[in-house]
């Protein structure tokens, strides 16, 4: 008997692969680039970030002209086969369906608020904590705090589970324990750097709220995606237009007050963008971080929309992975405490493809309610509702409740593989 069983790959795995190479360009500028502990850098990090998103509109036209094709021809089709009386038939069907239409696209809408609202927050909040512990900032400006990668998986898996309805069976509440006992050895490790003085509480918070924050809007998002089947790149579209209208509203305030720069000098933020391109290659930096951010968030929805929020809890481990990798090959970490780290991930990678049933382990009952299992009962039941009907149509002639029967079999075994699925709630 085989205890591990590891299920088929499709083109689909790939995105996690993409987004592993995404994560080290992304990481690969950030240490080229030369920063600044000026509040401005956020500014400008943030515009940045949020005007990625409208990359969008290049795809949004793309599949809005190849669907307006794709429809003409459909209608023309239709109009030359039916007669006048059904004509009048189908011109009731779209008049239905325009108005299920509407109330689709404010389903859309009222969601497509909630996850901006969650996206912006996580994205400007940040300036709010720099400005009121604006020396603490300057301390921790490059800090690492070890334990948020499993308050971003912990936070995922929770959120998932109230919110989506995701089943919850043997095998996770094995890895979740695991993720436990590694969360409370990296906060003890988190600790100990906020006794020694090289983490402050107020970078701690700012990076556990940003967490939730993201953490419930992918949740939102999936329901988005799922349910009004939404493509990711109109999603982004859609939170690029009412997020950057936001961050414009929050900008202009910032006009008519002036901020401290690293030597505590007053004036206006905006009016100190020029010294990040001081040294000439941030232009190709910055240029580089535009387009790999807006395709690490669009690699970040397909994960979701395809497989599920949980899914991209494995994502952002692979995304640490690609920095301690670097951090090895740069120097830039003991060989101690990469080893250390990197067995760390090397668990919690483990564990999230056990959660997710990449792998299945096949003992204790942990292989019970995994899509691979539940896929071969539902074959083995079928094939034994097969045999019965032949061996009922050898005894009963008729055959006398013989389709219903294999019927009710049949949506026994759906409802039973269903279960896997998530389910949400609006």
């Amino acid at each position: 008997m085989k205890y591990v069983i590891f299920s088929k790959l499709n083109k689909n795995h790939f995105l996690f692969l993409s987004y592993f190479i995404i994560a080290i360009i992304d990481e690969i500028c950030n240490r080229y680039m030369k920063s600044t502990d000026d509040i401005a850098g956020t500014f400008h990090k943030n515009y940045i970030y949020s005007l990625s998103d409208l990359l969008s509109i290049i795809p949004f036209i793309i599949i809005k002209i190849r669907s307006r094709n794709t429809s003409n021809n459909e209608l023309k089709n239709e109009l030359t086969k039916e007669n006048t009386q059904d004509l009048n038939k189908n011109i009731e069907y779209i008049y239905t369906g325009i108005k299920e239409e509407k109330k689709r696209n404010k389903q859309v809408l009222k969601l497509s608020i909630i996850v901006s609202l969650f996206d912006f927050f996580a994205i400007n909040i940040n300036i709010i904590f720099k400005i009121i512990f604006a020396q603490d900032f300057l301390l921790v400006n490059r800090a690492e705090l070890n334990s948020i990668i499993l308050f971003c998986i912990i936070s995922n898996y929770a959120l998932s589970i109230f919110i989506l309805h995701t089943p919850f069976y043997r095998h996770h509440y094995i890895c979740m324990a695991i993720n436990l006992i590694f969360l409370i050895a990296l906060i003890v490790i988190d600790i100990i750097n906020i006794v020694k003085g090289n983490l402050l509480y107020p970078y701690v918070v700012l990076r556990t709220i940003i967490a939730v924050l993201y953490s419930f809007e992918d949740v939102f998002a999936k329901i988005l995606l799922s349910i009004n089947s939404i493509s990711p790149y109109i999603y982004l579209l859609i939170r690029g237009i009412i997020v950057n209208l936001l961050t414009i509203l929050y900008s202009f305030v910032f006009i008519f007050v002036e901020l401290p720069d690293e030597n505590g000098k007053k004036s206006i933020v905006f009016s100190r963008f020029w010294k990040l391109y001081e040294y000439k290659l941030n232009i190709l930096f910055y240029l580089i971080k535009f387009f790999n951010g807006y395709f690490m968030k669009l690699n970040i929805f397909f994960i979701i929309d395809k497989f599920s929020v949980i899914h991209f809890a494995m994502a952002n481990i692979i995304e640490n992975y690609a920095s301690i990798l670097l951090s090895i090959i740069y120097g830039n970490i003991e060989t101690e405490y990469f080893f250390i780290k990197f067995s760390i991930y090397f668990v919690l990678i483990i564990t999230a493809l056990v959660y997710n049933e990449f792998i299945v382990l096949n003992f204790c009952g942990l292989e019970k309610f995994t899509q691979i299992f539940l896929q071969k009962k539902a074959k083995k039941d079928f094939e034994q509702a097969n045999i019965n009907n032949i061996n009922d149509n050898e005894v009963l002639p008729e055959g006398e409740n013989i389709k219903e029967n294999a019927e009710n079999n049949e949506s026994d075994i759906e409802e039973n593989v269903s279960e896997s699925n998530d389910s949400y709630i609006i």
